[in-house]
């Protein structure tokens, strides 16, 4: 699933070369192309090699500017400006497209960057129909670049800050209500495991009748994690699948999104759904989750081993990690949970 398009700019995203004569149009259909990208949630940016004041202000002159994040200008290599891209919004090369008109910058990412798909500019107008940029759109997909946008702007506020991290992470003022999984939420559901990587337990996507009929079965729980902070609401950021049954609960699938990475949500969420479920259920004697190790996945591991959970079964390809209960919550102290009291129960 692709994430992120990135832009060439002279004879790709517009006609003509901006150094040459500086009076550029949009190829036919682009506009169009970028807006509905951009309502499905796909965010888009540029590797080129123009002037980064000039091809600024042009994009604004053409009404267009507001669509692209971290844009990269300059001479060097259209590879190392996908690099960086990739690193500024934290997602996997494997993740992004690039569309250029030269078939030597084509040529070079994919022989440095395999993973990433690449298309010449002539196909600009037919990148919506591809089956590779469309998915299932919740509430949270038409917000995404304006939460790409706060994150950024968080970033910028740390990078300025003169405290310590946990000093900043308290000046964010980050809230988490976790509750029960609703019907209105099944979309966002599929799309956050559909495209979360690093924070997924076995790197699956359920599909949206697979949930329903989770939501629907007898001891299956899906819980929600949703946050706020002073840069704005993040909407559903996190997602556990658990069944209880016998003295067990299985926590069978959790996705907590990549761009909560650094600030302790997914330590926050995931201990605050063991303490929900200890609380409800106080027989139950342990906690069990599984994980299958991928490329990309490995941050789920560590997340796991710091709540407590430690290897019970290891398999080549699957593995079991259990937590015994009782479970004290010890997330981090500058998240606040529903009110600030405590774990939210509301469902």
């Amino acid at each position: 699933m692709i994430k992120c398009l990135i832009w060439d700019l002279d004879d790709t995203l517009w006609q003509g070369t901006l150094s040459e004569d500086g009076e550029v149009a949009l190829r036919p259909g682009v506009r169009e192309v970028l807006g509905t990208l951009d309502h499905r949630g796909i965010l888009q940016s540029i590797a080129s090699r123009n002037d980064p004041d000039r091809a600024s202000q042009k994009l604004a002159e053409l009404g267009v500017d507001h669509f692209f994040l971290y844009p990269q200008f300059g001479w060097g290599s259209k590879t190392d400006s996908i690099r960086k891209i990739a690193q500024e919004m934290n997602i996997g090369t494997d993740s992004l497209a690039f569309i250029d008109d030269n078939p030597y910058e084509r040529y070079e990412v994919n022989m440095y960057l395999p993973d990433v798909y690449v298309y010449e500019a002539g196909a600009a107008a037919e990148l919506p129909e591809l089956p590779e940029f469309q998915f299932a759109i919740s509430e949270e997909t038409f917000k995404r670049r304006q939460q790409m946008m706060a994150r950024w702007v968080r970033n910028t506020a740390e990078q300025r800050f003169s405290g310590t991290r946990e000093e900043f992470l308290h000046s964010c003022d980050m809230r988490l209500s976790i509750r029960g999984a609703r019907n209105g939420d099944l979309l966002r559901m599929v799309e956050l495991a559909s495209r979360t990587t690093q924070f997924n337990n076995l790197v699956q996507a359920p599909s949206t009748s697979f949930i329903q009929s989770y939501m629907d079965s007898e001891g299956k729980y899906i819980y929600v994690g949703q946050v706020k902070d002073r840069f704005g609401d993040h909407g559903i950021v996190a997602m556990a699948m658990v069944n209880v049954h016998d003295s067990a609960a299985e926590i069978e699938l959790f996705c907590i999104s990549c761009r909560m990475e650094g600030r302790g949500i997914g330590t926050a969420f995931l201990g605050a759904v063991l303490s929900r479920i200890q609380q409800e259920r106080p027989l139950l004697t342990e906690a069990v989750c599984r994980y299958r190790p991928q490329e990309r996945n490995r941050p789920a591991l560590l997340l796991l081993q710091l709540l407590g959970f430690r290897c019970s079964l290891q398999g080549q390809q699957e593995s079991n990690y259990t937590l015994l209960f009782p479970y004290t919550y010890s997330g981090p102290e500058w998240i606040r949970l529903g009110n600030g009291k405590g774990v939210s129960l509301n469902d």
